[in-house]
């Protein structure tokens, strides 16, 4: 199945500081502005899936896929069943995004044996309950599940990486599977103050052992990752400036293989925030 998605979308952290009508508001505005696609990253607080079918009501047209959903927070039967309900109740419109962390070899079993265990779980009951094909994408940075993304899934979706890693990832699902990057922005203001506004942000993913791993490889030395980052850290994972110049930074993620790219804006949501995601559908319309 070739997943056919638009080619630019979001990653809407938000949503873990805002209530029941704030998400509502928030979204029903991202959609108005001309937005077509939206990923809700499971971190702080919000469940995915409830999370995922409060977007879709909220929304006329709006794509959601849950980018991603941690497997380790809820069983197969769990994840397959409210995937197959939500793509049943908005056809068309929702994409199943699962991911791993190496937490899970505190269970015993490493990562890449568990998602495809996982993965056979969802599809069991998918079939259970009447067939059909839920899309579905994995967040992946190793080589063994990126690998499986392309086998068991219709794409793969990456998050806080270098347009070197896209490259690579390209690389090794091949040329026609699906591959979103997410990547963050700062819109309207100078580069030192996009790193600070960042490093807020970045602080907590400096204290996961998988993304310190992924960092390293992509050739981050510890003093680059130690707290709160360095400015050559901050200067690689992080556009910033006018919405062309943020447009033309996510340029090289499209050229190293990306299918879509995902921005996700950092910093508080206010009145400016707001703005910089209008002007960012600019290129859409």
């Amino acid at each position: 199945m070739t997943l056919r998605l638009p080619r630019t979308a979001l990653s809407i952290a938000e949503l873990d500081e805002l209530d029941h009508d704030g998400v509502v508001r928030f979204v029903r505005a991202l959609e108005d502005s001309g937005h077509r696609m939206v990923w809700i990253p499971e971190v702080a607080g919000r469940e995915a899936f409830t999370t995922a079918a409060l977007v879709l009501g909220a929304t006329k047209r709006m794509i959601v896929g849950n980018g991603v959903a941690r497997a380790l927070e809820r069983v197969p039967k769990s994840a397959g069943s409210a995937a197959f309900d939500l793509a049943a109740a908005y056809p068309g419109r929702y994409v199943l995004g699962l991911g791993v962390s190496g937490a899970v070899r505190e269970r015993g079993v490493g990562p890449l044996p568990f998602l495809r265990d996982y993965l056979d779980g969802v599809d069991e009951t998918l079939a259970r309950r009447g067939g059909g094909r839920v899309p579905r994408v994995l967040g992946a940075y190793s080589a063994g599940i990126t690998r499986l993304a392309a086998e068991r899934a219709d794409g793969l979706i990456t998050f806080l990486v270098t347009p070197e890693h896209t490259r690579w990832a390209r690389e090794t699902i091949g040329p026609e599977t699906f591959l979103s990057v997410v990547h963050w922005a700062v819109v309207g203001r100078d580069r030192a103050t996009a790193r600070d506004i960042a490093r807020e942000r970045l602080a907590y993913y400096l204290t996961l052992p998988h993304q310190i791993a992924k960092l390293t490889r992509l050739g981050f030395t510890d003093a680059d990752l130690a707290p709160p980052g360095s400015d050559r850290l901050l200067d690689a994972l992080v556009a910033c400036g006018t919405p062309d110049q943020v447009r033309e930074a996510l340029r090289q993620q499209y050229d190293a293989g990306a299918t879509q790219v995902a921005v996700s804006l950092v910093g508080p949501l206010d009145d400016a925030k707001l703005d910089a995601y209008r002007a960012l559908t600019e290129e859409e319309n």
